[in-house]
């Protein structure tokens, strides 16, 4: 039998796919140095301000540590006052593909400081973002009791409306934090939409805050779909202008699928498949 061996078209038809799963391979790996980067760098300015934290709350080196937050990396440092010759400073990079981009702090300026003993810090973000491509960053954000948070930000509007929001669906942890961008003071109604069973419960929102409507708290309880829930709901901070609201369910990760909102704006959506995604009103979600 004849061999004929391949033709011009088979050839090109050949190198035509390898140039495809080469420029596929290319992208996926640079997507995953993107992500890669990110996480990492995000872990090390989470753990290095979990160190200068404890470090205040034992009051190490009689004052504890601060830190100083630069482009490419941080410094730690003695006390609240940054000695840039001071030979005790302790230098941490970030990754190369990573840089700080944006501070935001209450008391303003780049340097994070924990009161002894207490741990509280002046409340605030930091961006991080690729250098590979600037469009894709991480949030951190602090609270005023010094904990500290990876936060995934929804590209959803702030007015009005349901919906899951413009983030994917990431695993349930069973505690969010939701740092809305609006103010949950005059609102009327808060909605559990149990969308599976095509049932919503209404609660009125007022009874759950307090007098001056600083404070929000609320726990339910729930049987829905076989599946008997807890969600309690407070507010970490409660003012005219912004709310930061964290959200428990537990069990975490289970039951049919409940979308929570307050005067039809939609926070949260929890899918029975054991991940949740922030609602177009949910702001930013900071996975606990």
């Amino acid at each position: 039998m004849k061999n004929r061996g391949f033709t011009i078209i088979e050839l090109l038809l050949v190198i035509a796919i390898t140039g495809i799963l080469l420029v596929s391979g290319a992208v996926s790996f640079r997507g995953l140095r993107i992500s890669s980067g990110l996480s990492a760098g995000a872990s090390t300015i989470k753990l290095t301000l979990e160190k200068s934290r404890l470090s205040a709350l034992v009051k190490e080196n009689e004052t504890g540590y601060s830190v100083k937050l630069n482009e490419t990396n941080l410094v730690l440092f003695k006390s609240a006052v940054y000695n840039p010759n001071d030979s005790s400073n302790k230098i941490v990079s970030l990754p190369p593909s990573t840089k700080i981009t944006s501070v935001s702090l209450e008391a303003g300026g780049v340097v994070v400081s924990f009161s002894n003993l207490t741990g509280t810090t002046s409340p605030g973000t930091i961006v991080l973002t690729s250098t590979i491509d600037s469009a894709y960053a991480r949030t951190i954000y602090i609270d005023g009791s010094g904990r500290v948070y990876h936060a995934y930000t929804s590209s959803g509007g702030s007015n009005g409306g349901g919906g899951s929001g413009g983030q994917g669906q990431v695993a349930d942890s069973g505690s969010q934090q939701f740092n809305l961008g609006w103010s949950i003071q005059d609102t009327s109604e808060l909605k559990f939409n149990f969308v599976d069973l095509s049932l919503t419960k209404i609660f009125l929102m007022q009874p759950h805050l307090n007098g001056n409507k600083s404070v929000f708290n609320y726990v339910g309880y729930f049987n829905e779909g076989g599946v008997n829930q807890k969600i309690t709901m407070y507010s970490n901070q409660l003012d005219p202008s912004n709310t930061v609201l964290s959200i428990i369910r537990e069990p975490k990760g289970s039951g049919p699928t409940l979308e929570i909102s307050i005067d039809n704006k939609t926070i949260v959506t929890y899918f029975a498949d054991g991940t949740v995604s922030v609602g177009s009103n949910g702001g930013t979600m900071i996975v606990q």
